[in-house]
């Protein structure tokens, strides 16, 4: 019996409402709360984001920093009708792409990545392990192809969000998901072919 290369799960339909950007709304007129509330509410998730990008948690907690204060003083910029996590995340990418040119390289991913935050503790190791092995795998690919693959199906972006962060079209978002996902795919049967029929 061959075990197969654990597929990537689908990502969540978009939601209707975002009361992150009704917190954002809040804060653009002034409401100093609203603002320190967004932060406490996406804090966990940006991270993550900057952290899977990088490797680097120092790298990670200054991008971070550096994304609030650009955010904080873009909010007169923000369209409260658009999702603000794809909004924050935009900001994180260009602050990390700037981080990058001025600072020394991220460092590698440490053979223990934080586990996504969809994974919960009764989260099957062997699972776990192969989910981990699979995004190592993805930063190798080209950096739209892996931010994409995490935006998509770490973050549960749909592919108008995802267009927003990466700064192009839903069209081309989804071409880079198949070609993204078809360079995976041979990247595992690479690495993991005994996993493979």
């Amino acid at each position: 019996m061959s075990a197969v290369a654990p597929a990537l799960p689908p990502a969540p339909p978009a939601g209707t409402g975002d009361p992150l950007a009704a917190l954002a709304a809040r804060a653009r007129q002034g409401e100093d709360a609203a603002f320190t509330e967004l932060v406490h509410a996406t804090s966990e998730r940006l991270f993550q984001f900057l952290y899977h990008l990088c490797g680097q948690a120092q790298d990670a907690e200054d991008v971070a920093q550096e994304t609030y204060l650009k955010a904080f003083r873009a909010l007169d910029r923000y369209d409260p009708r658009r999702p603000f996590l794809p909004w924050l995340f935009t900001i994180a990418r260009r602050s990390l792409l700037n981080h990058r040119r001025a600072a020394r390289p991220c460092e590698p991913l440490p053979e223990e990545l934080p586990v996504p935050p969809a994974a919960g503790p009764d989260a099957n190791p062997v699972v776990m392990d192969d989910l981990a092995h699979l995004w190592r795998l993805a930063r190798v690919l080209p950096p739209r192809y892996h931010y994409a693959l995490w935006l998509y199906y770490g973050e549960g972006f749909d592919t108008r969000q995802v267009a927003t962060v990466l700064k192009t079209r839903p069209l081309v978002v989804k071409v880079l998901l198949h070609r993204a996902r078809r360079a995976l795919l041979a990247a595992w049967r690479r690495h993991r072919p005994e996993l493979l029929p």
